[in-house]
């Protein structure tokens, strides 16, 4: 679906250091293997990336590997022996879009790894290498799910390795969102991105009829904006022809008050 835009390209995207952190959820406590990881990331790096094992200093007892980047991103791998806390992995697997109509739910997991990246790469360019390693490190191990906090979303392994062998803004797009579903009054589906503030990047309200296909319109949007790496500025409108020009309004999130998103709506 092509999107057309009717604003100029003001600003440059964000050249900040960023961190990225998420958790690989297992069945059993284990680190997995550094060269299977290393393997793994080698077959799905599309960039010509490659990730290489660091020596560790750490003194705090912990399980850890440390790893490397291209040696300008560094990765750290620490096993913890019990679920994550509260339910909270538990809890945002609904949000994922890899439970819609698959049935797929998120077996219990007696451990986590937490996973970190930082990179002095653009964010963009940090959280495509980010979801290689992530999805290197669950094909590795006993990963049972893949929750991203900053997504809000916890997603299913395979549904994971799939779309970040891609290695494309299109396909990461649905891994770096999780996505509130609901109805409105009038029959229209009602869909808010819950990660693109990983991007410095407002999240999206998309109020649609089902008739027109919102999920595959909402990510095409969702990698539209990241694509652009800036928002669309309030008032300007957005179309799937020449013809059409949707306004772009900021407005309270619906579930953060305290938030604005960008909301598009479609009668």
């Amino acid at each position: 679906m092509r999107l057309f835009r009717r604003f100029k390209r003001t600003a440059p995207q964000s050249d900040e250091r960023s961190i990225n952190l998420a958790f690989v959820l297992l069945s059993t406590p284990q680190l997995p293997d550094a060269d299977e990881v290393i393997r793994s990331f080698a077959s799905l790096a599309t960039n010509g990336a490659a990730l290489r094992s660091r020596e560790s200093d750490d003194r705090s007892g912990m399980e850890i590997l440390l790893l490397e980047v291209d040696a300008d991103s560094d990765v750290m791998i620490a096993l913890m022996p019990i679920p994550v806390p509260n339910r909270e992995a538990d809890e945002a697997a609904r949000f994922s879009v890899s439970t819609f109509g698959t049935g797929w739910t998120l077996p219990p997991h007696e451990a986590h790894l937490v996973v970190t990246l930082q990179s002095a790469k653009p964010a963009l360019e940090s959280l495509l290498t980010f979801t290689s390693v992530l999805a290197a490190i669950a094909e590795a191990s006993s990963a049972v799910g893949v929750y991203c906090g900053n997504a809000g979303a916890t997603h299913d392994p395979n549904f994971f390795i799939d779309l970040a062998r891609e290695g494309s803004v299109d396909t990461g797009i649905m891994l770096w969102n999780g996505v509130s579903l609901a109805q409105e009054p009038d029959g229209r589906v009602s869909l808010l991105s819950l990660g693109m503030k990983q991007l410095e990047l407002p999240d999206l309200w998309l109020i649609a009829p089902r008739e027109s296909e919102p999920l595959e319109w909402f990510f095409n949007l969702l990698c539209f904006i990241a694509s652009e790496g800036e928002p669309i500025p309030d008032g300007d409108t957005i179309g799937r022809t020449e013809d059409e020009k949707i306004p772009v309004r900021y407005v309270p999130s619906p579930i953060d008050d305290t938030t604005k998103v960008a909301r598009i709506e479609i009668n």
